[in-house]
């Protein structure tokens, strides 16, 4: 079985691209009235929420992350932005905020909506 660590220690973007592909979620994003083409994540269901401080020190709690590419030699960029909102395995989830600080990938706190 694959190790998680063998994927992020070198800090690839191949290999962040080789982990979402054990995982692919294809997703559709609603942002505001525009409706984003097919993009492949990898999600995460969290055991409890996370807290998470967004725009002005707000904290946010958040359900479930997602994993996308990020300067990736053969694959677009993943395209989230806090507000999004997709829908995958029968959940809704809203974007909470994406890390800004990752070079290998993009990695986005999410809300799972009623």
């Amino acid at each position: 079985m694959p190790n998680i660590a063998a994927f992020t220690s070198d800090n690839r973007p191949t290999s962040i691209g080789d982990l979402i592909a054990l995982k692919p979620t294809s997703i559709i994003v609603k942002r505001g009235a525009t409706t984003l083409g097919a993009q492949t994540v990898r999600l995460e269901t969290l055991a409890s929420q996370r807290a998470m401080v967004g725009e002005g020190g707000i904290t946010l709690m958040c359900d479930a992350m997602a994993l996308g590419y990020k300067n990736h030699p053969t694959v677009t960029d993943t395209d989230l932005k806090a507000g999004d909102r997709f829908v995958a395995g029968g959940l809704s989830f809203e974007v909470v905020i994406v890390m800004p600080a990752h070079e290998e990938c993009v990695q986005a706190w999410l809300k799972v909506r009623t």
